[in-house]
């Protein structure tokens, strides 16, 4: 953690990450590449007077580790979505609050004054949505009279979500739907501040008995593994197991082991020159065609694309 000289400091020296410029599309007229993290250029760090969603895009393929820090304006919440998997570490001046692999669709709210410190090792793509705290009253999504949401600052997946973002990145959408694009930015906007908002209807599964989950996946990577076999390794019904995983994680049970999976073929592709009919084996796939399938809607590349590229980066 950061004292509040050692933050300034940081946030002034930190290098900012390479920058994808895009065309017109979104809120705005724009994607805005950004200057920092969660900074877009040309003073667009919050929703500006004529738009109520300013839309930037943070993204690298390759390079060493990253810390940036940074501070939600007064006047907006961001909303984060990452478009593909993704090591990070994020704090709050006070307190670490998670570090782990995020997987894409993952969707992190922030809201305004909170200061946070982020740690990122490439590759990463990042849509932010910088979202004027009026929308959110006149949405009636944000009950104090300032247009203020509580935040809990607990990544969450949203796969339509993700799909959504992606769509919007699309030449077509640049160049002749900024209509959509408005859309499509509400959409997830609405969504994730919705999904802040749902009062989870049970309690989240205890830390130890994720740990104990992780365990027996990593034991049990290469092999078949039921919703029945991860809760009781945990201890608990099926039912109570299912429930409690999705409000600590935002997964699916079986959204997270296909998750565990694909993060287990990387490894193998990387450190080893392994056929790729032997990694979806070691990483617990029963066929190659349904390990491709998954891999790509994970990564966004097949796994013979993902293995050229990782090897052209060494």
């Amino acid at each position: 953690m950061l004292t509040d000289a050692r933050f300034e400091a940081r946030h002034q020296i930190a290098d900012p990450a390479p920058h994808l410029t895009l065309d017109p599309v979104g809120m705005n007229g724009t994607i805005s590449e950004e200057s920092r993290w969660r900074e877009p250029i040309e003073g667009q760090g919050a929703a500006s007077a004529d738009s109520d969603i300013v839309l930037s895009r943070w993204t690298a393929t390759h390079g060493g580790e990253r810390t940036e820090c940074s501070v939600t304006p007064d006047d907006c919440h961001i909303v984060a979505l990452s478009l593909r998997t993704t090591q990070m570490s994020l704090w709050t001046q006070s307190k670490p609050l998670f570090e782990r692999s995020l997987p894409p669709g993952t969707i992190l709210v922030s809201a305004p004054g909170q200061r946070l410190e982020m740690r990122v090792t490439p590759p990463f793509d990042f849509l932010h949505f910088h979202v004027a705290n009026r929308l959110l009253r006149d949405e009636g999504l944000a009950p104090d009279p300032d247009g203020l949401v509580r935040c809990e600052l607990s990544p969450f997946r949203d796969t339509l979500a993700e799909a959504l973002g992606r769509s919007l990145l699309e030449e077509n959408v640049h160049r002749s739907q900024p209509e959509y694009a408005r859309v499509v930015a509400k959409a997830i906007v609405m969504r994730a501040i919705g999904r802040q908002q749902a009062k989870r209807r049970c309690w989240a599964l205890p830390k130890w008995r994720m740990k104990r989950l992780e365990q027996y996946i990593a034991l049990n990577i290469d092999r078949a593994i039921s919703l029945g076999d991860m809760a009781a390794a945990v201890g608990l019904s099926k039912m109570h197991f299912a429930a409690q995983f999705r409000a600590l994680t935002g997964f699916r049970p079986r959204e997270y082991l296909l998750f565990k999976r694909i993060e287990r073929a990387k490894a193998v592709m990387t450190e080893t020159g392994m056929p790729l009919v032997e990694v979806a084996f070691a990483a617990g796939f029963n066929a190659q065609a349904h390990f491709s399938t998954v891999f790509k809607r994970f990564t966004g590349k097949t796994p013979a694309q993902w293995r050229q590229e990782c090897r052209h980066a060494i």
